[in-house]
């Protein structure tokens, strides 16, 4: 990259972990919420954009009366025990955090950030630069881990991290980077509105979008990137899929110059990937009681795969065959279930809903087509994959809490 990266601000402040906590979350939400006027589809999807994306801190005792999970520890599609297959990352590395077991199977490993260290899919353990704010989020690209944190004012910075733990690059978001299917391009919008995309040895603008606001708020982010590697225009061809939070249109970029909406009515993009179809993932509809509508768009045909408003409708699998589905409303710390839906018709294949706990708001598939979550019982966190059928396999667990999860998955 060629960008000049924002140095984080400073901390001097004396605050807990957790008071630092509930204030990078107010931080966040008040660069979400600026003074633009907003329609009330606007600021219903400001509404749930928040509640996906929080990690709220909450005033008074959390979760008073220790909740319990079910099944945790159950393993429906007897699997044995080894290690993991993507691998879990802990988004917190200016909190301690106490793992207590070891991940639980071969087939399912998760790559992961915990207490200021990279755990890698072959077992390694990197050593990663300390910051005054943590990664908050995190993409695998070529081998190299791309992690975003708050610059410490409006936007996020992404450090492009060897595997061996050194910083070769690092470049100034709106948001976190966004990954294609095969890992060998990224996206993201950079502080001067630029849509760019970037591969080995290259990168390409492929628009701009205006960063203006009436207060300081976080007008684009980037919700996927497709095509690829080389997204110039007379090689493979790239799209960006970009969301406003100023109540526009979200709007895709294209390698060829071609810049809409290719889902009619879409508020929103969640995901789009190639890999068994051109198709994206996207919300069209926000109702009066925050849930929310929308679908598989199948971008070939020009038309919708299905449509739900059972589910809110996210990341697709990397064999394209599956989505995962979130609830349509949501309320509280995290969300009541998660679901793996099938990308031919939406039908729930897969449930995990914790009795008295939650499950996070981030999720990631592992490169075995496994959905990994993380839920909270009350007093610990743990880290899990789920399979199509909807076999549970517990990763791992550790001490954290219940505002903020230790776990944040590095996307494939």
């Amino acid at each position: 990259m060629n960008q000049t990266p924002n140095d984080p601000t400073s901390s001097s402040s004396s605050d807990t972990p957790w008071e630092e906590a509930m204030s990078r979350d107010f931080d966040a939400r008040v660069r979400d919420l600026h003074e633009a006027p907003l329609d009330f589809d606007s600021v219903k999807g400001k509404a749930h954009k928040i509640r996906r994306n929080r990690r709220a801190a909450v005033a008074g005792g959390v979760l008073g009366v220790a909740a319990v999970i079910t099944p945790i520890a159950v393993i429906a599609g007897g699997h044995g025990t080894g290690k993991a297959d993507q691998q879990p990352y802990v988004g917190r590395s200016d909190q301690p955090t106490s793992q207590t077991s070891d991940p639980a199977n071969d087939d399912v490993a998760v790559d992961y950030l915990s207490r200021g260290e990279w755990h890698q899919a072959d077992g390694d353990t990197v050593e990663l630069p300390k910051n005054d704010q943590p990664y908050r989020a995190a993409v695998l690209w070529d081998g190299q881990l791309v992690a975003t944190r708050y610059d410490g004012e409006v936007y996020d910075v992404a450090d492009v991290i060897a595997d061996d733990g050194t910083v070769v690059d690092s470049f100034s978001t709106t948001s976190p980077v966004a990954v294609n299917d095969g890992g060998t391009t990224i996206a993201w919008i950079g502080t001067d509105g630029k849509v760019m995309t970037a591969w080995d040895g290259d990168e390409v603008d492929l628009g701009t979008v205006d960063l203006a606001a009436a207060g300081e708020g976080v007008a684009w982010t980037v919700a996927a990137v497709t095509g690829g590697p080389d997204c110039h225009e007379a090689v493979d061809g790239c799209m960006v899929f970009a969301n406003s939070n100023l109540g526009d249109e979200p709007t895709t970029y294209s390698s060829h110059g071609i810049v809409d909406n290719p889902i009619p009515g879409a508020k929103s993009y969640a995901d789009a990937g190639t890999v068994g179809g051109f198709r994206a993932t996207y919300i069209d509809t926000y109702n009066q009681d925050t849930s929310v509508c929308g679908g598989l768009y199948d971008l070939e045909k020009g038309k919708p795969a299905w449509q739900t408003c059972d589910f809110d409708p996210g990341a697709i699998s990397p064999d394209g065959k599956y989505v995962a589905g979130a609830p349509s409303y949501g309320d509280g710390l995290g969300d009541s279930q998660v679901n793996i839906l099938k990308a031919t018709d939406g039908a729930s294949t897969g449930q995990f809903a914790p009795e008295g706990g939650f499950v996070s708001t981030d999720y990631a598939w592992s490169e075995s087509n496994t959905l990994v979550f993380s839920t909270y019982d009350g007093a610990t966190w743990h880290l899990m994959s789920m399979e199509p059928s909807g076999s549970l396999t517990e990763l791992t667990d550790a001490k954290g809490p219940a505002e903020d999860s230790p776990f944040v998955i590095v996307q494939h």
